[in-house]
């Protein structure tokens, strides 16, 4: 990864050590935990002498049975200090900077025959550090006159959880009641 203060060797070898990376504090181990590095037997030394000359703390720990990473990988932490803007795991990854937000790629609600409205739904996630993701659900009403009226509703993970939940039971009550017609 280009963005870090650290280079790690790298080969295509398998990782046996996985290093904590931990950023600077006054005392070992009461920086913020950052990264998890892998390296292999042959640049375990290397590694760790790299985390350390960038003013960052290495700690090995035992790798997990079912873990499989190569020589050289590193895992940042979205709450640590190395990952800044990262951006988060369902992020289409495409100009985030310029719209000021993570964006998940766009879900549309398609029936398959026409309807008067379009509705999408994706999630959103300001750049700022404690923003949280919310569901942004857009409809645009296309029977109107003129122009295209939309409106976007946000909603909080939590909402948008209980949201679907609520149309999963109500769509439900319809199927039963309509003998299982759409």
């Amino acid at each position: 990864m280009s963005n870090l203060p650290f280079v790690l060797p790298e080969c295509s070898n398998p990782a046996t050590v996985r290093l904590e990376v931990y950023s600077p504090a006054d005392e070992p181990l009461n920086g913020s935990l950052d990264a998890s590095a892998y390296a292999c037997d042959a640049h375990t030394i290397d590694a760790v002498t790299a985390i350390q000359e960038a003013g960052f703390t290495a700690r090995r720990v035992p790798m997990a049975p079912d873990t499989t990473r190569t020589c050289g990988h590193v895992y940042l932490f979205p709450s640590g200090s190395l990952a800044g803007n990262a951006c988060p795991r369902w992020c289409d990854e495409t100009e985030c900077a310029r719209r000021g937000e993570h964006r998940s790629p766009v879900a549309d609600i398609d029936t398959n025959r026409p309807e008067p409205v379009i509705v999408n739904v994706v999630l959103v996630q300001a750049l700022d550090d404690d923003a949280s993701p919310q569901v942004a659900i857009t409809a645009a009403d296309t029977t109107s006159e003129g122009e295209p009226r939309s409106l976007t509703l946000l909603l909080s993970i939590s909402q948008g959880y209980v949201l679907s939940n609520r149309m999963r039971l109500m769509t439900e009550a319809v199927r039963r009641d309509n003998g299982g017609l759409r």
